[in-house]
């Protein structure tokens, strides 16, 4: 296992390794003093060593509440868990979420661990420090900040994805590369298109590398998101939550409503004469290239705009677009609603 770089934030240092196999990972682990208790779901529990303590939640969304945190705090507890031993996430976006938020509780915070399999949990939910869990039908209504300890990366399980789901992470990918101040990961997602897209296995250390520093670039500057510079990493998720409320968080993946919504978010700076005309036609290029569909028309456009009042990144009343005048250069805008209707149609 290879150490690629380190994230602090408020305080808290994270550790981020890269292994082409998952076995390094419980090796490292196996030579722990401390207590381990792994929490997976149905589909990664069977890749857990033989004998290891873990806890196994259902898949999906719908374990991503109060019952799982229970679970959780219940068996650390029964283990005889302090708050020098460690919670291990093994699985995706929802149980790396869920274990976060029991460990930032335990005892007002254990040892964390994230070993996130899928591409989206990769880039998108190892780094920042976020845990939440649903709540009264509001999706992560209630969380903290809470960063890992160590982060552990691999493909290994990449591989056997379903092309939909390698692809959600691959929307926040190119986000990265778009909201990037330097070119590197743009270039590299153009000239290796092909080979990402066949999950050739020598790429994946340097397109996780390239897209996490990314990410970093922006944590590290505004750790709790109150200095408006960390609002970046949400561009395309404004519109892109608004389809996937009318989709029922179903008809629509996550990074498909993304890569829309990033594309109606350029096609509304070029409306405003703020977005560059050509930086516009290559971030459209480059949706393109992975095969992302950006024409989704909207027949109900009031049920649109009211799923856009349901974002909670908005202030006040007001939601909030991010919008890039070229790459890196980003400015946070309100539009109205005639505007927004021309973009959907």
């Amino acid at each position: 296992m290879e150490k690629l770089f380190s994230v602090t934030l408020t305080g808290v240092t994270s550790d981020l390794y890269y292994s082409p196999s998952l076995e390094p990972f419980f090796t490292h682990l196996a030579t722990f003093k401390e207590k381990l208790l792994f929490v997976a779901d149905t589909n990664t529990a069977p890749l857990l060593p033989a004998g290891v303590e873990k806890l196994v939640l259902p898949s999906g969304e719908e374990a991503k509440g109060w019952e799982s945190v229970v679970q959780i705090v219940k068996r650390a507890k029964s283990l005889g868990f302090g708050r020098d031993d460690y919670l291990v996430a093994f699985g995706g976006g929802v149980i790396g979420d869920i274990t976060a938020f029991a460990a930032s509780l335990y005892m007002r915070g254990s040892e964390l661990i994230l070993i996130l399999t899928p591409l989206l949990a990769m880039v998108d939910a190892t780094l920042g420090g976020k845990s939440a869990i649903d709540f009264d039908l509001s999706i992560n209504f209630l969380g903290t900040f809470y960063p890992a300890h160590e982060i552990y990366l691999t493909p290994a399980v990449l591989t056997t994805l379903p092309w939909r789901e390698y692809k959600n992470g691959l929307a926040e990918v190119v986000k990265h590369a778009l909201i990037s101040d330097n070119e590197e990961l743009l270039l590299f997602l153009e000239k290796n298109s092909s080979s990402i897209i066949e999950r050739e296995e020598h790429l994946f250390k340097e397109l996780l590398y390239r897209s996490l520093l990314v990410k970093r670039s922006y944590i590290e500057r505004d750790p709790k998101e109150t200095m408006g510079i960390r609002e970046v990493l949400n561009f395309g998720h404004t519109f892109g939550h608004a389809l996937e409320v009318l989709g029922n968080f179903s008809r629509y993946s996550h990074g498909e409503a993304v890569a829309w919504g990033m594309a109606r978010a350029l096609e509304a700076g070029l409306k405003l004469k703020l977005t560059d005309l050509e930086f516009a036609q290559r971030a459209a290029a480059l949706l393109e290239l992975y095969a992302f569909n950006a024409t989704h028309p909207i027949a109900d456009k009031g049920a649109f705009i009211e799923a856009l009042q349901s974002d909670k990144k908005k202030r006040g009343s007001q939601v909030r677009f991010v919008l890039l005048k070229g790459r890196g250069d980003y400015e946070i805008v309100n539009l109205s609603n005639e505007l927004i209707e021309s973009l959907i149609e």
